[in-house]
């Protein structure tokens, strides 16, 4: 007995299987549900079915609740299938686990651990923009945003008509083709908008963007200046120093970058190799908003006869969040509930405790991570940005909240949040959107021929 449907068997042939299927097996409810699932994609295979969202929420309802079922072949028919729709069911799986057995809730884990991974795999390896034909500028931002996520907006209207032959390009290289064509430029510190991309005309006699950087999953980066300074009174001060530009895609922020000075490398055209004069780690300041951050390398002078650079490499190190998790916490007025612990994937978020003064809800909150890197070392701001905030019968109230830290370690940290309300916990639910995932990357970068002064 065929016991996994294939997704992308035509219509006629699910119809067929299913006839058979629905003769022999003991698992009709079940296999009706793949079967049924299965015809849905290969009837529509865009997102312009008005059905779509909903046939998808109902394939994840049904698919729950055989998670639970009394046949070993049934629950793993159903995990399989879950995880097989791929990442765009994790919106619909049920946050609040009290309800379930644990036999729901040790598969609902492997399923997010799988869907998360796919989901942060994906982000630290970058966008690929295919797009080939004549299209206005306008039609080619908004492809780039639909293809890759990546919102840029233009700081005034461009009647530019672009000729582009793109496949499977990562991001920041078919920008800078985009770019170059239509003579502008990336503003990136004055968008209206965190994580955007602004982008303006280029000043006059700007050298074009294409070739001049090294793309490597979701980061661009290149050199931008080179500086030569003799201290006549230190010889042993004279540097050369190169101000690296490192840009990431704005869908992507990373918490933190670290440079190491042993990983550094540089050859002249000559073959000689030049030192790094840093030392142990550098941490790149990535707080801001711009989806950038500028690097400065003094290196020891290069011979007198030395014309370029030929190369320079390096690594960065970059930790990258997965996709955000939104936690739900409600019954916030049992006492006897607390602590109250949600886990996806790497993170565990704990409600250590609920409780009320004059005016004020006061929610300490525990978040651990299975691998934290050094991301919760006490100048990382990144927890700053995520979403923290009361609900009362789903209406939003006190969104932002005062925050005291009460305890920080390696892999986790504790907050006392003050919300400057006093309404009733039986109504409220707290609300908490943090990275499932933290992934840690290692970004080697190659540069060449790299001009002198």
């Amino acid at each position: 007995m065929t016991t996994s449907i294939s997704l992308e068997l035509s219509a006629a042939a699910i119809r067929s299987t299913y006839n058979k299927v629905m003769c022999r097996s003991r698992f009709l409810p079940l296999v009706a549900l793949i079967l049924t699932s299965a015809a849905v994609n290969a009837q529509s295979t865009s997102s312009t079915n008005p059905n779509q969202d909903a046939s998808l929420r109902n394939f994840v309802q049904r698919a729950v609740q055989f998670l639970d079922s009394a046949q070993l072949q049934q629950r793993q028919q159903a995990e399989k299938a879950l995880i097989d729709r791929g990442p765009k069911v994790l919106d619909l799986l049920p946050t609040d686990l009290e309800p379930y057995s644990s036999e729901v809730r040790t598969r609902l884990d492997r399923i997010r651990q799988k869907l998360y991974e796919d989901v942060a795999i994906q982000t630290a390896s970058g966008s690929l923009v295919s797009l080939t034909g004549t299209f206005r500028l306008h039609d080619v931002l908004q492809e780039l945003e639909q293809q890759t996520g990546n919102l840029i907006v233009t700081s005034r209207e461009f009647g530019n008509t672009l000729e582009l032959d793109l496949e499977k390009v990562p991001f920041h290289q078919a920008l800078d083709q985009i770019l170059d064509q239509s003579g502008l430029e990336p503003e990136p510190y004055f968008a209206p908008h965190p994580n955007q991309i602004l982008i303006k005309p280029a000043l006059a006699g700007a050298v074009a963007r294409t070739n001049q950087a090294d793309y490597t999953g979701p980061f661009r980066i290149a050199v931008v200046k080179v500086n030569s300074s003799k201290d006549l009174r230190f010889p042993n001060a004279s540097a050369c120093t190169l101000t690296l530009h490192v840009g990431w895609e704005p869908r992507v922020r990373p918490l933190y970058l670290t440079m190491t000075a042993e990983k550094l490398k540089a050859v002249d055209d000559a073959g000689n190799e030049i030192t790094p004069l840093i030392d142990g780690e550098k941490t790149l300041n990535v707080e801001g908003t711009a989806p950038l951050v500028e690097l400065e390398i003094p290196f020891t002078l290069p011979r007198t006869t030395a014309r370029q650079l030929q190369t320079v490499t390096g690594t960065i190190s970059a930790m990258v969040p997965g996709r955000k998790e939104h936690f739900e916490f409600s019954k916030l007025e049992a006492s006897s509930s607390f602590p109250k612990q949600q886990r996806r994937a790497g993170v565990t978020v704990t409600v250590q405790s609920v409780r009320q003064t004059d005016q004020q809800t006061i929610v300490e909150l525990d978040i651990h991570y299975r691998d934290a890197g050094n991301a919760f070392e006490s100048h990382r701001g990144w927890t700053n940005r995520n979403l923290v905030y009361l609900t009362r019968d789903g209406n939003k109230l006190a969104l932002k909240p005062r925050r005291e830290t009460i305890a920080q370690k390696k892999q986790a940290v504790t907050y006392r949040y003050t919300f400057d309300t006093q309404a009733e916990l039986a109504r409220m639910t707290f609300n908490y959107h943090t990275p499932a995932l933290l992934l840690n990357k290692e970004v080697e970068f190659e540069l060449n021929a790299i001009p002198l002064p």
